[in-house]
C-alpha cells in the first residue's frame, strides 16, 4: 500500500510555520493541524488555549498585560497535496490583525485580512487579496455620486498578487514591524524572517519551473546553459530542473 505523502508534508508545512514564529514572537502557542476524515487535506492554524477567546496568536506589546493582550494574529491554511501527489499546496488562507478595543468585553475586531483563494485563479479574479476594515467616505462618494450604493469597504477585494507570489506570513511580520504596529519582537527575528521569506521565494520558483518547464528552459538557454532530459548527456553545463 502507498503511504499518503499529506500528514508528513503538512509536517513540514507546520514546522516552517512554527520556525518562524519561535523566532519572533514570545508565545507557547503553536500551529498544528486538523486532518479532514476523507484525508484529502487538513487546516493548518494556531491552537489557543480553550479558557480563552483569542482568535488568534497574541501580538503582546511592552505596555500590554500578557493575560490580556489587545492585538492578535490570525493565521489560517487549508491544504492538500496537488495532482501528482507529490507536493503540498494552499488551497485557502487568511492572515489578519485583530484588535481588542475593550479589554475583554468584546471579540477582538478585525482590521485587515490578507486572504488568498486558489480556486479564484481565474482571469480577471484576484486570487490574492486584501481586506480593509475601516471607512472611506471618498470611496463612499464615488459610488454615491455614481448612482450606485457604497458597499463596506472590507468587502471589496484589493488585488495583491496571484497564484505564486503572493503575500505570506512572513510579508505580514514584516509590515507591522515596519509600520510600527507591533514591536516587541525577539532578538534577531528579522534575519530569520527574511531569510524564511527567500525560501518561501525559491519554492515558489521551483513550482512555476514545474508549472511551466519550456519557459524555464528558453529563459536558462537565454542565459547560456544547455538543458537535457535525464538519461542524456551534455559536454556543455546542465540546468537542473
Amino acid at each position: 500500500m502507498t503511504e499518503n505523502p499529506l500528514q508528513p508534508a503538512v509536517e513540514d508545512f507546520i514546522s516552517r510555520l512554527n520556525d518562524i514564529i519561535d523566532a519572533s514572537i514570545a508565545t507557547d502557542i503553536r500551529f498544528a493541524a486538523e486532518f479532514f476524515e476523507t484525508g484529502e487535506g487538513a487546516i493548518v492554524r494556531a491552537q489557543t488555549p480553550a479558557n480563552r477567546r483569542w482568535p488568534g496568536l497574541p501580538l503582546v506589546r511592552p505596555n500590554d498585560d500578557s493575560q490580556s493582550p489587545r492585538l492578535f494574529l490570525r493565521a489560517q491554511y487549508r491544504v492538500e497535496m496537488d495532482d501528482t501527489n507529490a507536493h503540498l499546496q494552499v488551497i485557502t488562507s487568511t492572515v489578519g490583525l485583530l484588535v481588542d478595543v475593550t479589554g475583554g468585553q468584546r471579540d477582538p475586531r478585525p482590521l485587515l485580512r490578507v486572504e488568498y483563494d486558489r480556486r479564484r485563479s481565474k482571469p480577471g479574479r484576484p486570487a490574492a487579496h486584501v481586506h480593509l476594515h475601516a471607512n472611506s467616505p471618498e470611496l463612499a462618494w464615488i459610488y454615491g455620486s455614481s448612482g450606485q450604493p457604497a458597499p463596506d469597504l472590507h468587502a471589496l477585494h484589493f488585488p495583491v498578487g496571484g497564484r505564486r507570489f503572493r503575500p505570506t506570513l512572513e510579508d505580514f511580520l514584516l509590515f507591522l514591524d515596519r509600520e510600527r504596529i507591533f514591536t516587541n519582537w525577539k532578538p534577531g527575528w528579522r534575519a530569520q524572517v527574511i531569510e524564511s521569506l527567500a525560501e518561501w521565494d525559491r519554492s515558489q520558483a521551483r513550482t512555476t519551473v514545474r508549472r511551466y518547464p519550456d519557459e524555464a528552459i528558453r529563459q536558462l538557454e537565454d542565459l547560456g546553459y544547455v538543458v537535457t532530459r535525464s538519461g542524456e548527456t551534455s559536454d556543455q553545463t546542465e540546468a537542473d530542473l
